[in-house]
């Protein structure tokens, strides 16, 4: 049995547009200098993605109260089952908690958050003390979601080529 086509839609999107903004994260904060020219226009880019992850994640709740989840193989072990929903309660959790946290640090900044041209509202006072929370919290959130990231996939290769036939979970979600 596999995910609802809409589930499959919104993983592959979903999964695309967040390791992309990893990547970019990473390249922003270590890379691009604060002369850059497109400086600006990079940051942009990231935070209109990550409010994009946000609406994505809302709507991805929303379709997964509406439809079914197939069950794990049978041949995978009760523990392996806990540690699967664990790890993607973490995933639901980090993949809100870093764009969240990100819009927070913009905002406490003073700096506008933009969905793509639409800017989006500001509710709170600059405050640097708090900008500088939410920007450890950002940091720790997207670091934290590569690594369960990194994990998810690790798990569904082992599944996939090294375990037991019919405990290939990679066919639900493709």
């Amino acid at each position: 049995m596999k995910y609802a086509l809409t589930s499959r839609i919104l993983h592959w999107v979903m999964a695309i547009l967040i390791i992309f903004l990893l990547g970019l994260g990473i390249f922003m904060s270590d890379f691009l200098s604060e002369e850059s020219p497109n400086r600006m226009e990079v940051y942009n880019l990231h935070k209109s993605l990550g409010v994009l992850v946000l609406i994505l994640l809302f709507l991805r709740v929303i379709n997964r109260l509406l439809t079914q989840t197939p069950p794990l193989p049978f041949a995978i072990s009760a523990l392996e089952k806990k540690l699967a929903k664990f790890g993607h309660l973490a995933l639901y959790f980090l993949m809100f908690t870093t764009p969240f946290s990100g819009y927070l640090m913009s905002s406490f900044a003073g700096y506008p958050v933009k969905f793509f041209s639409f800017e989006l509202p500001n509710f709170f006072q600059a405050n640097f003390q708090f900008a500088g929370f939410f920007a450890e919290a950002h940091e720790v959130s997207a670091y934290s979601l590569l690594t369960v990231i990194i994990i998810h996939i690790l798990a569904v290769i082992r599944h996939r080529f090294f375990d037991k036939l019919g405990n290939d979970v990679l066919n639900r979600m493709i």
